[in-house]
């Protein structure tokens, strides 16, 4: 296919600009522990051939309400080499870099970041959420890998929209659940700005991993208050159409409620029924009007929406648990190094009060935790992780 790659900005795509606008970064951070050489040049060159054949890694924006695009800069996302961070790799001290926003219309809109003299040499992937998801980052990062090796790059020239996808799998539409949800961390407490993330690690291979965290989290709730806890779960939809190869935003979600009763087992087959009947590809009545309405107009209303659901206490889910799955970590190498761990920084929002992302490699799990600081306070993002350390089998 020639010609210059572009594709419509769906209002999917729109809401992760507000909440760009809301919590910057709103980013997909993939962070690769290692060992071996990172050669900056190498990985520049790598990076520039994989872009060449994934366009959707050198996106701007153009345009105005509904005729926004994403277009093709034809500039390859930067390689920034940094030394000496001291960074933990667990939290935002000593990484000024993960706090960094990306331009949506001057570009670039992904960059790769080198941290070579550490103990484990670390890669991160650094994708704006407006521009891909997970799965659209990893189309790009499995090309990257591919070029340092000296193979092929597969490339993604796909322009369908999120919407346009599920429309095609026509699982009708969805009523938005009421304003009712509890929050997993209670009430917010101070006025401390911002947010925090914390990853834990746990061996072994568990069985019915996202059933076991649903329930765990929902008790975290029940701890301050009585109520209805529900997760949302986004799901890739790139699984209704196994040829399609895209960076783009192709995840939409299902949800899941959690009784006192439920059962780990309840949940997979739940979110198995779901998956079946395409449930994930559910659109609610009205969401392609949000592509006609001004950025300036829906942040306005978003930060309305947020101090309210703040008052009241409730919000529109309790939180997201995002599965990542497992990452074939072979297939992350090139260039003189390797990558040995997988994790991801969950993106920022005022919207979801809990942001939980799980993912693996072998015989390990990772999982990381993100909430604003008003929701972290006295000790209760630790008391959730213990619980989740403690309470997984």
């Amino acid at each position: 296919m020639s010609g210059r790659y572009t594709r419509k900005l769906s209002f999917n795509e729109r809401l992760f600009v507000v909440g760009n606008k809301l919590s910057p970064p709103m980013m997909n951070q993939g962070v690769f522990e290692g060992k071996g050489v990172l050669d900056v040049e190498k990985w520049r060159a790598a990076v520039a051939a994989a872009s060449e054949a994934n366009p959707g890694s050198r996106l701007v924006l153009r345009g105005m309400l509904g005729s926004c695009r994403w277009v093709d800069s034809g500039v390859a996302p930067p390689v920034i080499e940094i030394r000496n961070s001291g960074w933990s790799g667990n939290g935002w001290e000593n990484a000024p870099f993960l706090k960094k926003p990306l331009d949506l219309k001057k570009g670039p809109t992904c960059e790769v970041l080198l941290l070579p003299d550490e103990t484990m040499p670390r890669v991160i992937f650094r994708t704006h959420h407006a521009v891909m998801d997970g799965g659209g980052s990893f189309t790009w990062v499995f090309d990257v890998m591919r070029a340092l090796r000296g193979e092929p790059c597969v490339g993604s020239r796909s322009a369908v929209t999120d919407t346009e996808l599920a429309k095609s799998l026509d699982a009708g539409y969805r009523t938005p659940y009421p304003t009712e949800h509890l929050p997993p961390t209670g009430a917010i407490d101070g006025d401390e700005q911002g947010f925090i993330w914390r990853r834990i690690t746990l061996s072994g291979r568990p069985h019915n991993l996202l059933g076991q965290i649903a329930i765990i989290v929902a008790r975290e709730a029940w701890k301050y208050s009585d109520g209805i806890v529900r997760f949302a779960i986004p799901v890739d939809m790139r699984q209704h159409q196994p040829k399609l190869l895209s960076t783009a935003n192709l995840s939409y979600a299902v949800y899941i409620e959690v009784r006192k009763d439920t059962t780990p087992e309840q949940i997979s087959a739940d979110i198995e029924q779901q998956l079946k009947e395409k449930r994930e590809a559910m659109l609610t009545k009205g969401d392609d009007l949000v592509r006609y309405i001004p950025i300036w107009l829906l942040t306005a209303a978003a930060k309305m929406i947020i101090n309210k659901r703040k008052k009241r206490g409730l919000y529109s889910i309790s939180g997201a648990l995002s599965n990542v799955g497992r990452i074939p970590l072979k297939l992350i190498r090139g260039g003189g190094w390797e990558a040995t761990a997988f994790y991801p920084i969950p993106p920022l929002s005022d919207y979801v009060p809990f942001f939980l992302l799980i993912t693996g490699s072998e015989d390990r799990v990772e999982m990381i935790l993100s909430l604003p600081n008003q929701l972290a306070t006295n000790g209760r993002m630790d008391a959730v992780l213990n619980s989740l350390k403690t309470g997984i089998r």
